[in-house]
Protein backbone atom coordinates (compact mmCIF):
# COMPACT_ATOMS: atom_id res chain seq x y z
CA UNK A 1 0.00 0.00 0.00
CA UNK A 2 2.86 2.39 0.72
CA UNK A 3 4.04 1.99 -2.88
CA UNK A 4 0.58 2.85 -4.14
CA UNK A 5 0.44 5.96 -1.97
CA UNK A 6 3.90 6.98 -3.12
CA UNK A 7 2.91 6.58 -6.75
CA UNK A 8 -0.04 8.89 -6.31
CA UNK A 9 1.95 11.55 -4.49
CA UNK A 10 3.79 12.98 -7.50
CA UNK A 11 0.72 14.30 -9.37
CA UNK A 12 -0.67 15.81 -6.16
CA UNK A 13 2.44 18.01 -5.78
CA UNK A 14 2.90 18.67 -9.50
CA UNK A 15 1.63 22.24 -9.39
CA UNK A 16 3.61 23.39 -6.33
CA UNK A 17 6.60 21.07 -6.29
CA UNK A 18 7.59 17.98 -4.37
CA UNK A 19 9.72 18.57 -1.27
CA UNK A 20 13.00 16.65 -1.45
CA UNK A 21 12.38 15.22 2.02
CA UNK A 22 9.14 13.63 0.80
CA UNK A 23 11.13 11.32 -1.48
CA UNK A 24 12.06 7.89 -0.18
CA UNK A 25 15.73 7.13 0.46
CA UNK A 26 15.84 4.99 -2.71
CA UNK A 27 14.28 7.77 -4.78
CA UNK A 28 16.76 10.29 -3.37
CA UNK A 29 19.62 7.94 -4.22
CA UNK A 30 18.47 7.60 -7.84
CA UNK A 31 17.87 11.36 -8.15
CA UNK A 32 20.95 12.49 -6.21
CA UNK A 33 22.30 14.52 -9.16
CA UNK A 34 19.21 16.73 -8.95
CA UNK A 35 19.27 17.35 -5.21
CA UNK A 36 21.05 20.69 -5.40
CA UNK A 37 18.57 22.24 -7.84
CA UNK A 38 15.48 20.18 -6.92
CA UNK A 39 13.56 23.07 -5.39
CA UNK A 40 14.14 25.24 -8.47
CA UNK A 41 12.63 22.64 -10.84
CA UNK A 42 8.99 22.98 -11.80
CA UNK A 43 6.55 20.60 -10.14
CA UNK A 44 5.97 19.05 -13.56
CA UNK A 45 9.69 18.39 -14.05
CA UNK A 46 10.01 17.01 -10.52
CA UNK A 47 7.09 14.65 -11.18
CA UNK A 48 8.62 13.51 -14.47
CA UNK A 49 11.96 12.78 -12.81
CA UNK A 50 10.32 11.08 -9.84
CA UNK A 51 8.21 8.85 -12.07
CA UNK A 52 11.34 7.88 -14.01
CA UNK A 53 13.15 7.06 -10.76
CA UNK A 54 10.24 4.92 -9.61
CA UNK A 55 10.16 3.07 -12.92
CA UNK A 56 13.92 2.48 -12.63
CA UNK A 57 13.55 1.14 -9.09
CA UNK A 58 10.99 -1.40 -10.31
CA UNK A 59 13.41 -2.86 -12.87
CA UNK A 60 15.20 -6.13 -12.18
CA UNK A 61 18.88 -5.69 -11.33
CA UNK A 62 20.13 -6.81 -14.76
CA UNK A 63 17.99 -4.15 -16.45
CA UNK A 64 19.19 -1.52 -13.96
CA UNK A 65 22.78 -2.45 -14.83
CA UNK A 66 22.02 -2.05 -18.53
CA UNK A 67 20.45 1.38 -17.92
CA UNK A 68 23.45 2.44 -15.85
CA UNK A 69 25.85 1.34 -18.60
CA UNK A 70 23.90 3.24 -21.27
CA UNK A 71 23.81 6.36 -19.08
CA UNK A 72 27.57 6.16 -18.56
CA UNK A 73 28.07 5.84 -22.33
CA UNK A 74 25.83 8.86 -22.88
CA UNK A 75 27.77 10.91 -20.35
CA UNK A 76 31.00 10.15 -22.25
CA UNK A 77 29.58 11.49 -25.53
CA UNK A 78 30.41 14.94 -26.82
CA UNK A 79 27.63 17.55 -26.81
CA UNK A 80 27.25 17.12 -30.57
CA UNK A 81 26.95 13.33 -30.27
CA UNK A 82 24.31 13.77 -27.56
CA UNK A 83 22.37 16.20 -29.74
CA UNK A 84 22.44 13.76 -32.65
CA UNK A 85 21.29 10.92 -30.42
CA UNK A 86 18.39 13.01 -29.06
CA UNK A 87 17.38 13.93 -32.61
CA UNK A 88 17.40 10.26 -33.69
CA UNK A 89 15.34 9.34 -30.61
CA UNK A 90 12.76 12.04 -31.34
CA UNK A 91 12.56 10.94 -34.96
CA UNK A 92 12.01 7.29 -34.01
CA UNK A 93 9.48 8.25 -31.35
CA UNK A 94 7.48 10.18 -33.94
CA UNK A 95 7.02 7.06 -36.08
CA UNK A 96 5.86 4.74 -33.31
Amino acid sequence: MAVMLGTCAAPAFADRGIPWNNLSQDEQTVLHKHQRNWSSLSGEEQSRLLNGARNYLELPQDKRNAVKQKREQYEQMSPDERRQLRERYREQKRYR
